[in-house]
């Protein structure tokens, strides 16, 4: 029976590292054909199938007229592509949380005027689509910066690997890439939003973490800014300037020292199909804790398995560090850090292990024990993919 499953799994196909002639045969199509273009390509084939139909014969007419009118259209996309001259400078690409619409943007430099020139992205990601947007005519020697819209699926860092200059050839029918380049698309994770975290100041364990979330006893001397006012800040640290000026309160905060804070380790080991399908689940719910502790100035450090992430004490690092986790983890290996951390331990997975190092640990599952806790195990269930939760 094994060997039956294991066979029926290696007969998928998998798609090839390198482009063969129909995915390249395929690009073009997608690529140098607009949407006009498509519908007068497919006239084609039709034709000649209604051409079958006996005494239908206007059919072979329609499908020699447009053969005809695509030989016309071959020399048009070179010349097209040879006159016009563009010179492609900076690609932005900024960060987006999953499922939502980013704006890429690309400096351009025309060396003759252009009548029509947009941005065109290809061969991405299936989750990713490219939206374009109007081109847009750019005189001689200017220098302007046009956009498209791209709209993705899930988390992951994705490789956009043609971010091409498109420019319609005289008909309308097909478009000349002019100028192409690379970019790199981060897609952050969706934070689970955590309203109330009392789990992890509750019990002997909690101990270690209460002083954590409270800067007027452990705060280093050097003064970063100000924030909102948060219930639980201590009153002598209120900006009072600010209170006056905006009317609301606010709060001074100050730099902490590396390491102070507390060790957040995240443990996406998965075996079977229902552990797996709560990987993604379980990394937005790191991502809203994660945020939780950044903002009260509590992340110390953090670790993905075994693996350590520098520079994760603000939230745009910290995020990128969670997108950059692999969708197919093949093996991680277990968190066991080669000297004690100094902070207290909170521990986000799939399954509780009983490891002494650890203080608190909340653990995702689809099971029953969903949001029953012991003094040092959460267990929450995300079924439904909440967007908060209350630990």
């Amino acid at each position: 029976m094994l060997s039956t499953v294991k066979w029926l799994l290696d007969a998928i196909p998998r798609s090839p590292k390198r482009a063969g002639l129909l995915m390249r045969l395929y690009y073009r199509w997608q690529e140098n054909f607009t949407a006009a273009g498509h519908a007068a390509a497919a006239l084609l084939p039709f034709s000649m199938f209604a051409g079958m139909v006996p005494g239908f014969w206007a059919a072979w007419i329609f499908g020699g007229l447009d053969f005809l009118f695509f030989l016309t259209l071959v020399p048009s996309l070179f010349l097209t592509a040879k006159k016009n001259r563009l010179v492609m400078g900076e690609i932005v690409v900024p960060p987006v949380y999953e499922k939502k619409r980013v704006v890429l943007s690309v400096q351009v430099t025309a060396l003759n005027r252009i009548d029509s020139v947009s941005v065109y992205c290809s061969r991405m990601h299936p989750s990713i689509k490219c939206i374009g947007q109007e081109p847009r005519s750019v005189a001689a020697g200017e220098s302007v910066r046009l956009e498209c819209e791209l709209l993705v699926g899930g988390r992951g860092v994705y490789s956009v690997p043609k971010v091409s200059l498109a420019v319609p050839e005289i008909k309308g029918m097909l478009r000349a890439l002019v100028a192409s380049a690379p970019a790199e698309l981060v897609v952050y994770p969706e934070p689970v939003r955590v309203k109330s975290f009392g789990f992890l100041t509750a019990g002997g364990s909690g101990m270690a973490f209460a002083p954590l979330l409270m800067p007027n006893l452990f705060r280093g001397m050097e003064f970063a800014g100000v924030r909102e006012y948060r219930e639980g800040d201590s009153l002598r640290d209120l900006h009072h300037k600010a209170f006056a000026r905006y009317g609301r309160p606010f709060t001074k905060e100050f730099e902490t020292e590396r390491g102070s804070g507390c060790v957040l380790v995240l443990d996406v080991r998965a075996s079977g199909l229902r552990e797996k399908s709560l990987v993604e689940p379980l990394i937005r719910l790191a991502a809203g804790v994660g945020i939780w502790l950044i903002e009260r100035g509590a992340l110390g450090r953090f670790f993905v398995g075994d693996d350590e992430i520098p520079e994760t004490h603000n939230v745009d690092s910290f995020l990128e560090a969670l997108a950059r986790i692999p969708h197919k983890v093949k093996s991680q290996k277990l968190w066991s850090p080669s000297a004690r951390p100094t902070g207290p331990v909170l521990r986000l997975g799939l399954r509780p292990v009983a490891d002494p190092l650890v203080h608190k640990q909340v653990v995702v599952t689809a099971r029953a024990e969903a949001n029953a806790h012991a003094d040092e195990t959460y267990f929450v269930n995300l079924g439904g993919n909440p967007t908060e939760v209350s630990l």
